[in-house]
C-alpha cells in the first residue's frame, strides 16, 4: 500500500469509489492507513459529498460507514472523532435531493449506526433530525409549488414526481436531470486530471524511467475517464437543448397562432362597431324625414291623414250556423206494409250480401263448441253477478225474472190487430 497522501491523491479515490464491495473496502482501508490525516480525510469526504451525484453519495456514505465501523471494532477513535463534527452535515447533503430508493437506504445506514452504538447519542440524534428536516421542508415544498419537491426533480435531479408538471415540460426535466449528474461527474475527473497532469509535467525533477512511465499510463487512464465524462457531458447538454428547443418552437407557433386569433377578433370587433353606428345613424335619419314629412303635408308634397281619419277594416260578425232539425217520421201500420208491398212489381228477393269475413264468423259460431267453453263462461258469468248477495234476494230476482219472460211471450203470441194475414 502506496505510504504517499496528498489531497488530490485522496479525491482522486473517492472519485474512483464505486459501489462494489472491493472498491469501498480498499479506499477505506487506505484511508484508515494515514489515520494521521484524519480530520483531513473527512473534510475531503464532506467536500466531495456536496458536489457529487445521488449515486454516487450513497456509495460515500457507505465508506464513511466501513471507516466508521471498522474504526469502531479496532478501537482507534481517530476517525469517530473527526467524523463527528460533519457527520450530520454529511448525511444530510447525501440525503437531500436523492431518490426514495437511495433515501431509504440511507436511511438503513443510520438505522445501523443508532443498533450499534457507532457515534455518541447526541451526534445521532443529530443526525436523525438533520434527515428528518429535510423530509419535512420536502413535504411542505411540494405542498407550496404544485407537487414539486424543490430537493430534486426540476432543479436537483431525482427524487420529485412528474404527476402534476405539464407534459411539455417532462423532457426537459429528465434531461436536466442527466445533465446535472454528467456535470457532477466532469467536474470530479476534469479536476482529478487537470490535478495529475501538472504534477507529471510541472516538475524539474523528473523520476526514473520506469516510475515515469507507469505514472504516465496512469495518467492517460485518467485522462481517458475525464474524456469520456466530458463527451458524455456534451451530449446531455445537446439533448438538453434540443429539448429547449423544441418547447420553444412550440411556444413560438403557439404564439402566431394568438396574435392571429387576436387580429381576427380585432378585425371582427371593428366591423361590428361600424355596423352598429350605420344602424344608429340610418335610425336616426328616418327619425328626421318623419318629421320633415308631417310638417310638409299640407303644402302638397305628401298626403298624410289624421289618425282619426284612418278607418279601420270592417269585420264580418262572426254568427254560429243554422242548426238542421230532422223531424222523426211517423210509423207505418202494418197494414200500410203490407199494401206497399203488394203494389212493387214482382221482383225475385236478394239474399243479403255478407262480406267473408262475416261468413267466416257464422262458420265458426255454428260449430260445435270445445269443452263448453261458451256455456261455461255464461253461467260463470251468472254466478259472478249474484255474487255477495243473500240466498233470499237473489231467489225473488230469479223469479221476477221467470215472469218477466212469460208476460212477454204471452204477448208476442196475441195476435196484432195491424198484422196482415193470409
Amino acid at each position: 500500500m502506496s505510504s504517499s497522501y496528498s489531497d488530490e491523491t485522496v479525491r482522486s479515490k473517492l472519485s474512483a469509489l464505486n459501489d462494489t464491495q472491493d472498491s469501498i473496502v480498499a479506499v477505506a482501508q487506505w484511508i484508515m492507513f494515514h489515520r494521521r490525516q484524519a480530520k483531513r480525510s473527512t473534510e475531503l469526504w464532506l467536500e466531495r459529498m456536496k458536489e457529487s451525484s445521488p449515486h454516487r453519495k450513497l456509495n460515500l456514505v457507505y465508506l464513511a460507514n466501513e471507516i466508521v465501523q471498522q474504526s469502531k471494532g479496532r478501537n482507534k477513535p481517530e476517525f469517530l472523532n473527526s467524523f463527528a463534527p460533519i457527520v450530520a452535515d454529511g448525511t444530510e447533503a447525501a440525503y437531500k435531493g436523492c431518490p426514495s430508493d437511495i433515501q431509504g437506504k440511507i436511511r438503513r445506514v443510520i438505522q445501523v449506526w443508532r443498533e450499534r452504538s457507532i457515534f455518541n447519542p447526541e451526534i445521532q440524534v443529530k443526525i436523525e433530525a438533520r434527515v428528518d428536516d429535510v423530509d419535512k421542508s420536502k413535504t411542505s415544498g411540494a405542498k407550496g409549488f404544485g407537487g414539486l419537491k424543490l430537493g430534486g426533480g426540476f432543479l436537483g435531479g431525482g427524487g420529485a414526481s412528474t404527476a402534476n408538471v405539464p407534459l411539455e415540460l417532462v423532457p426537459i426535466m429528465k434531461t436536466h436531470k442527466d445533465l446535472a449528474e454528467k456535470a457532477s461527474s466532469v467536474t470530479i475527473s476534469t479536476g482529478t486530471a487537470n490535478t495529475e497532469f501538472q504534477k507529471q509535467f510541472d516538475t524539474e525533477n523528473l523520476p526514473p524511467p520506469p516510475v515515469y512511465a507507469a505514472r504516465l499510463s496512469s495518467l492517460l487512464k485518467t485522462l481517458d475517464t475525464a474524456d469520456h465524462a466530458i463527451k458524455g457531458a456534451i451530449e446531455a447538454r445537446k439533448a438538453h437543448i434540443r429539448n429547449i428547443e423544441r418547447l420553444l418552437e412550440q411556444s413560438r407557433t403557439a404564439l402566431v397562432k394568438d396574435e392571429n386569433t387576436a387580429h381576427d377578433i380585432q378585425n371582427k370587433k371593428s366591423r361590428t362597431e361600424q355596423t352598429k353606428n350605420d344602424v344608429e345613424n340610418m335610425i336616426v335619419n328616418t327619425m328626421d324625414d318623419n318629421s320633415n314629412g308631417d310638417g310638409c303635408g299640407q303644402s302638397g308634397g305628401i298626403d298624410s291623414k289624421s289618425p282619426d281619419e284612418i278607418k279601420s277594416p270592417e269585420i264580418e260578425a262572426l254568427t254560429p250556423p243554422a242548426q238542421i232539425v230532422f223531424e222523426p217520421e211517423p210509423p207505418v201500420s202494418a197494414s200500410a206494409l203490407h199494401h206497399q208491398h203488394s203494389l212493387a212489381p214482382g221482383v225475385p228477393p236478394q239474399p243479403p250480401e255478407f262480406h267473408s269475413g262475416a261468413s267466416e264468423l257464422l262458420a265458426s259460431l255454428s260449430g260445435p263448441l270445445h269443452n263448453g267453453g261458451g256455456l261455461k263462461r255464461a253461467k260463470d258469468e251468472d254466478s259472478n253477478m249474484f255474487e255477495g248477495i243473500d240466498e233470499d234476494l237473489i231467489n225473488i230476482f230469479k223469479n221476477e225474472e221467470t215472469q218477466q219472460k212469460r208476460a212477454k211471450m204471452e204477448v208476442d203470441m196475441q195476435p196484432d190487430d195491424d198484422e196482415y194475414h193470409p
